[in-house]
This record gives structure tokens, sequence and C-alpha cells, in this order.
């Protein structure tokens, strides 16, 4: 028996030997160069990706939960958006016991916001300027709709130029209007920078929002000097069709006007 164990022992011990010497004769994985990963993004397919995307949400709807910091205070409130491309926009916030907070309209006749609780309509010649004092932040109205479903306007697209370093493709449309630019990494958009006479800031995706027509954000994150809001997207979808009077101011009376324009 003990002869036995000992010529298996002595045969392990062989095998074990041999593959130590095979081992020493088989050379090393050769290390360097990038590891695998997604490669970059052409300008080209981005731009159409994008093309295609704004056409996809070109009409939509979404619940919102939105946090708002800034130097005139913080506020936070749910919201639901409806968006009729090009020009028709509800946006309504909503108290603590689900009345209306503040219903922003943007119609044919104008943008138009709307304080039950102070039971005044307020006007102005600039959506921007409902917006500062709707949101506290003047962000360009057609760019908050693009913003909400990770796209860009389709009117900036047909002058953009793109830009790409290491891994990062940066789309740039800059004129009369502004500076806008759209950096995607690995195909999807992670940021947006925005310089505007009125609104100078940036839009961040949490996580990154992909390129394809079904991916929309989930956590947004807008901030300019002294002006943040946080906007956590619980619901967006493709609207066919929108309630009647959707994109208008409820008949009601004893209401007041504030043009804006002439308020100093």
């Amino acid at each position: 028996m003990y002869s036995t164990f000992a010529r298996l022992s002595s045969a392990v011990l062989c095998l074990l030997l041999l593959l130590v010497l095979v081992s020493g004769c088989v050379q090393a994985p050769l290390t360097g160069g990038k590891p695998p990963g997604v490669a970059p993004l052409s300008p080209s397919v981005a731009i159409v990706q994008m093309e295609q995307k704004a056409q996809v949400w070109r009409d939509f709807q979404c619940k919102l939960g939105i946090v708002v910091k800034g130097t005139s205070g913080d506020f936070s409130t749910n919201a639901i958006v409806l968006v009729k491309s090009p020009n028709f926009i509800r946006f309504e916030t909503f108290t603590p016991i689900g009345t209306t907070a503040a219903l922003y309209i943007s119609n044919e006749a104008g943008p138009f916001l709307l304080i039950p609780s102070q039971k005044t309509i307020f006007t102005a010649r600039r959506p921007e300027t409902l917006v500062r004092r709707f949101l506290g932040g003047s962000l360009p109205v057609d760019l908050f709709s693009s913003v909400l479903s990770g796209s860009i306007p389709p009117e900036r697209l047909k002058k953009i130029r793109s830009s790409g370093d290491d891994g990062l493709l940066r789309l740039i449309a800059k004129g009369p209007n502004g500076y806008f630019e759209w950096q995607i990494v690995s195909g999807a958009l992670t940021r947006v920078f925005i310089g505007t006479s009125r609104f100078e800031g940036q839009v961040v995706y949490d996580p990154a929002v992909r390129l394809d027509n079904e991916s929309t954000p989930e956590t947004i994150r807008i901030s300019s000097k002294g002006w943040s809001m946080k906007i956590h997207v619980e619901k967006m979808q493709h609207a066919e069709r929108f309630p009647p009077g959707a994109f208008r101011l409820p008949g009601l009376t004893g209401l007041r006007r504030v043009d804006l324009d002439t308020v100093k």
C-alpha cells in the first residue's frame, strides 16, 4: 500500500514539474495600448441620430419632480408638461394638496403665466421673461423642451459644426442668438453649455442619455450663476393628441393682467 502511494506521489510531482517547465516557455500577454471600449461616434452619425430624435420627440407629455434653488428662495414642486411643436407648451406646477400653483401657456397668441392664488395673468413679449418670474431662471423656452427630451432643436441642427477630442464629441451652434454646445461621449448626451444674452449656464444629464429614439432623461440638472434646477423625469411619453383646450388658459373670471414688460 505504501509503495502504491509513493508511486502516485512521484507521478504527481513529475506532472507538476512538467507544468512548471512548460509554463516557463509560454510568453506573457503583451501589455500596453488602449483598452477595448466604445469607439467614438462620428459627427455625421451623431447629427443624423439627433435629427431623428428631434423629430420623434416633437410632441410629448411628461411628469416631473422639480427642485429650484435661487437668490429669491428655494422651492420644490411636481409638474406636468405638454409640448406640441413648434410653439405650443403647457407647463403646470402644483401645490402640496394638488391644486394648480402656476400655469405657463404658450400658443399662437403668445406666452401667458397664470398664478391662481394671486388671481393674476402675467404677459410679456419674450417667453424667458415669464419663465424667470415662474421658475427664477430664464432658460430659453424652445431649448427647454429639447432639454427635457434629450435632443437638439431642429433649427439649431441646420447650422451646427462639430469638434472631436479624446472620445468627446462636441456639436456646436453659434450665431446671433448665442452659443450652444452639446457634448456626447460613447454615443450618449452628457452635457449642454448655453450662452445667450439672457442665460449662461449648463445642463447635465445623470445618467447620460443615449441618442437612440427611445431613450429619455432620468435626472437633469440645469444651473447658472446663483440659480439651479434639478428635474427628475418620472414619466415621459409620445403624445399623438392632446385634450381639447390643453394649450388655452382656463376661463376664469375676476383675473387681473400684468404686462411684465412695463413693470420696473
